[in-house]
């Protein structure tokens, strides 16, 4: 784990449903969203991501298997990733009984509260949740649905102009 790259810009974790979508054939503004994220500065993955990661791939889209090692692996090369350590564990199981996560989504919370992330982005968890007064979940995709979802609505002041 090196510390150089994510030391300059605060850091932020992504969860295994955000790099899903970075391969995502169907949904290009989440692809693009995804994968921006993903190479950026300060991001951050942990060891279960990636193994979640591959699995998905190798199962779920039928990638075959040296294709999947390959994205998984420049993922790694483009991220900091940390290690699922017994601390890591232990403090998963804090979260998921503080909480009420599962255990798998409880240890992403504290794989990205050892690495002193402050944003979780995650599709899957609470979004607006701050854990332990430092990590803000949040779903990247969020706002970009809200703003599709809304009608247009033009002001008095426009309707005004056009008649």
């Amino acid at each position: 784990m090196s510390a150089e790259r994510g030391a300059s810009l605060p850091a932020f974790f992504l969860d295994t449903n955000i790099l899903v979508y970075s391969f995502s054939e169907r949904d290009t503004i989440k692809r693009e969203a995804a994968r921006a994220l993903a190479e950026s500065d300060g991001a951050w993955v942990s060891t279960q991501v990636l193994s979640e990661l591959a699995n998905v791939l190798t199962r779920r889209f039928r990638v075959p298997v040296q294709e999947a090692k390959e994205r998984v692996m420049s993922l790694a090369a483009g991220c900091e990733v940390i290690v699922v350590s017994p601390p890591i564990v232990f403090d998963a199981l804090r979260i998921m009984e503080r909480l009420g996560y599962g255990f798998y989504d409880s240890q992403i919370v504290a794989a990205a509260l050892a690495c002193d992330a402050s944003v979780l982005y995650s599709e899957d968890l609470h979004h607006g949740q701050t854990v332990d007064g430092k990590l803000s979940i949040r779903s990247p995709f969020r706002l970009r649905a809200e703003q599709r979802a809304r009608p247009y609505k033009t002001t008095k002041r426009r309707a005004a102009a056009r008649a």
